[in-house]
C-alpha cells in the first residue's frame, strides 16, 4: 500500500487542484469500497471519520461494496455515482474512486456555459 488515508490504506491519491477532485485506489481484496469512500472523504473534508453523515443515509454500502468487489478485468467497468456530504462520488468497480466538491461542479459547468456562449 502508498499511503494511509484515516486508518485505511490505499495505494494511490492524486489531487486536481483546479476542480478540487481527489482520485483514490484501493486494494479491493483488502479495503470493502464503502470504507474506502468514507476514508477518503474524511481527508478531503479534514475531519474525522466518525463526524461525516453515514454513509448508509446516502447509498447501500453492502451493495457499494458488491459492485466493486475484486473483478478479472473483462466484465468492463461498472460504477456506482452518488451525492454525500456535499461531494459528487464516484466510485468505479475497478477499485477507483473519484471525490469532487459539488460547489466545484457547479462553477465549472457555469464557467464552460459562459464560455459556450461566447
Amino acid at each position: 500500500m502508498g499511503t494511509t488515508i484515516s486508518g485505511v490504506g490505499v495505494e494511490a491519491v492524486e489531487y486536481a487542484q483546479e476542480s478540487g477532485t481527489v482520485r483514490t485506489q484501493f486494494d479491493q481484496e483488502k479495503t470493502p469500497a464503502s470504507m474506502a469512500v468514507v476514508a477518503t472523504l474524511a481527508d478531503v473534508m479534514d475531519t474525522d471519520p466518525v463526524e461525516l453523515d453515514p454513509l448508509h443515509s446516502t447509498v447501500d454500502a453492502d451493495e457499494l461494496d458488491a459492485l466493486v468487489r475484486v473483478r478479472n478485468g473483462t466484465n468492463g467497468d461498472t460504477h456506482a455515482a452518488f451525492t454525500h456530504e456535499g461531494h459528487a462520488i464516484t466510485v468505479h468497480s475497478y477499485g477507483v474512486i473519484t471525490i469532487t466538491p459539488e460547489n466545484e461542479l457547479t462553477v465549472e459547468k457555469h464557467e464552460r456555459g459562459r464560455e459556450d456562449d461566447v
